[in-house]
């Protein structure tokens, strides 16, 4: 296992800035997903990890030694990009196979290193075969085993699930949270999808534009999202924004959002009375009864439209001239969510952000 740490690492390609002195710290055998868009820089940063791309300024560092100008072979790195790499004219087992004939194994004991890994991602059945004659879930799982035969301090995951079909991605999702747990080191895992990294990571590394927007354990990142656009991007539903602003009532203070709804701040030393805010509530987040934790906030709502996904419904709703958008998996009281009246949503998943800049400032449960 190995710590990485970036100091100020920055990347042009034809003029344009593409990584913006990025600096950050990976623990020693953390699970870190790098959260961002197509084009956020993801990509670039991770061949500047391996070795494969040089940084024009910043120094990379793997356990406190600096590693800037070391080349890929010697970094100990174990890639696995969203496209299928294997050599088309080997089969699957000369595929796993290639980094160990390359530190000249013998041969019992590269059968019993492939074996061994084949068995764990389950792909025995395919090892004669050529890449060609996969299924794009079963080569992917080739490159994985590819990667872990090297036995590497640091694993590199680029989206390796992306290029595969719904079905085939959910299943190499669970079986990559199986793996992460049995391997003995760091790894990196870039995505596009909040789900992905919610499901994977223990630290989240927020990249949009060539910037580390936020960085922390995935499940405090998305309850305390950097600002609007994180909030807006952790939920693939979206989020929930409502404008207000913070009046006083009498001793107390609220944001005001409209006469149906405001929410009490009395308590809150960062909302100023007469400031705009933004108001944030995923989808997720609003129930449709009051089951569930005591300070539940109560939402008049008159439902506009129901979508119905199978598993789940997406409801529209109007709260006076708001649209709020609710997910439930409630998806049998169909019939009777079209006459609901309120939804309700805990005061601890509420968030409030800046109107101005669009920073986040606090949830007001905690």
């Amino acid at each position: 296992m190995t710590e990485i740490v970036l100091e100020n690492i920055t990347k042009s390609f034809r003029g344009k800035r593409v990584l913006h002195n990025v600096s950050l710290r990976v623990k020693s055998g953390d699970i870190a997903v790098f959260l961002g868009p197509a084009g956020a820089g993801k990509t670039t940063l991770f061949r500047i990890i391996a070795g494969t791309e040089q940084p024009d300024n910043g120094k990379i560092y793997f356990d406190g030694k600096d590693v800037t100008s070391l080349p890929p072979q010697k970094r100990n790195i174990g890639m696995v990009f969203q496209t299928f790499a294997l050599y088309p004219h080997l089969t699957v087992y000369e595929n796993i196979a290639s980094p160990l004939r390359i530190r000249k194994l013998a041969e019992e004991e590269i059968r019993r290193q492939v074996n061994q890994v084949a068995e764990l991602l389950k792909i025995k059945h395919i090892l004669d075969k050529k890449p060609n004659e996969c299924s794009g879930g079963e080569a992917q799982r080739a490159v994985i085993a590819r990667a872990l035969v090297k036995r590497p301090t640091i694993y590199l995951f680029d989206e390796p699930l992306t290029n595969l079909d719904y079905k085939v991605r959910e299943l190499l999702r669970i079986e990559l949270k199986r793996l992460f747990g049995e391997v003995k080191s760091t790894v990196l895992y870039a995505t596009p999808n909040p789900e992905e990294a919610a499901a994977l990571g223990n630290t989240l590394i927020h990249i949009r534009d060539g910037k580390i927007i936020q960085t922390g354990p995935v499940k405090e990142c998305f309850r305390r999202p950097a600002d609007v656009t994180a909030a807006k991007y952790y939920s693939p539903f979206g989020v929930n924004i409502l404008e207000a602003k913070c009046v006083r009532i009498g001793a107390e203070k609220y944001l005001y959002v409209n006469d149906l709804l405001k929410f009490d701040v009395t308590d809150s030393e960062k909302i100023n009375e007469g400031r705009d805010y933004l108001i944030g509530v995923f989808p997720h987040s609003i129930r449709l009864s009051q089951v569930g934790p005591d300070k539940l906030l109560q939402i008049p709502v008159e439902v506009d439209l129901i979508e119905n996904m199978g598993s789940e419904l997406i409801i529209v709703a109007k709260c006076g001239d708001h649209t709020i958008n609710i997910l439930t998996s409630e998806v049998e009281r169909i019939g009777e969510i079209r006459s609901i009246n309120f939804a309700y949503v805990s005061i601890d998943e509420v968030m409030v952000f800046s109107k101005e800049t669009g920073a986040y400032i606090q949830t007001l449960g905690g």
